[in-house]
């Protein structure tokens, strides 16, 4: 008797399942979940049963443990943003996903009450993840050293005053002065010694002309009233049309040829 309820409550939960499922879901890549309040996994696709290779596990037994309350979390919530969540791979490895999580209510004839059920849709986003990380690692990295090297990034506009657009915090090590003074201000060329301005501006006309890069030397007058010899490469940026719009650089010091005027 036993077996035989066992099995008609089977049927029902199959019943239940199979009125909030679709086939299509087996086409999709993306991973569909039905799982209970236990985190239970009811019935999956193809794409997570290929990832998991069929056992169909309670899903806090893939979640990495850190990330377990915001599965939870997301649960209870009612919120239809994506949440990233780690899961551990049959081979301990750490796959990145990207996940929305769903309630769902079901009708269920056995209690003649409403069961709560979610969905999980969710894309492998491990590659994507790690390329980023490198990426921010690599940004670290350069920020680091523009920090530390007596050097400024910058991109500036075509005109006697090299009106900067954006100039990266080495600009102080550089000037004297912080960004905020240099970027839309006709700082920067009032800072060039003025016997240099004119070898300054036709040499990089010259360049921009033939689509070529500079690289040329001349003297700045910093904050502290000091000139100081630097170096300057840097090319234009164009338009289709081949018109300037504007020239994207780095300025450093030239230590063999610094020198300081009282």
């Amino acid at each position: 008797m036993l077996s035989v309820r066992s099995e008609i409550y089977a049927s029902q939960q199959d019943v239940l399942l199979d009125s909030c499922w679709s086939p299509v879901f087996d086409q999709l890549k993306e991973w569909v979940i039905l799982f209970d309040e236990n985190l239970q996994i009811l019935k999956a696709n193809v794409a997570w049963r290929n990832f998991d290779q069929g056992r169909l596990q309670a899903l806090n037994r893939y979640i990495y443990p850190e990330d377990l309350y915001v599965c939870v979390k997301e649960m209870q919530s009612q919120s239809t943003q994506s949440v990233y969540l780690r899961l551990i791979h049959s081979d301990q490895s750490l796959r990145w996903i990207d996940a929305n999580i769903q309630k769902i209510e079901v009708p269920d004839k056995s209690s003649l009450q409403k069961r709560q059920l979610w969905c999980l849709l969710a894309r492998e986003q491990t590659e994507q993840i790690n390329a980023r990380s490198i990426k921010d690692a690599q940004q670290r990295m350069l920020r680091g050293i523009l920090q530390r090297m007596p050097m400024m990034l910058y991109r500036s506009r075509n005109n006697r005053d090299w009106t900067m657009e954006y100039v990266s915090e080495g600009c102080k090590k550089i000037t004297g002065h912080s960004e905020k003074e240099l970027i839309n201000t006709p700082l920067y060329g009032q800072l060039i010694h003025p016997h240099d301005r004119d070898d300054v501006w036709h040499n990089i006309q010259l360049a921009l002309e033939v689509h070529q890069s500079f690289h040329i030397r001349y003297r700045l007058m910093t904050a502290q009233q000091q000139t100081q010899w630097v170096q300057e490469i840097g090319q234009g940026v164009y338009s289709q049309s081949g018109m300037v719009l504007g020239i994207d650089g780095i300025v450093f010091q030239t230590q063999a040829e610094r020198e300081f005027i009282p």
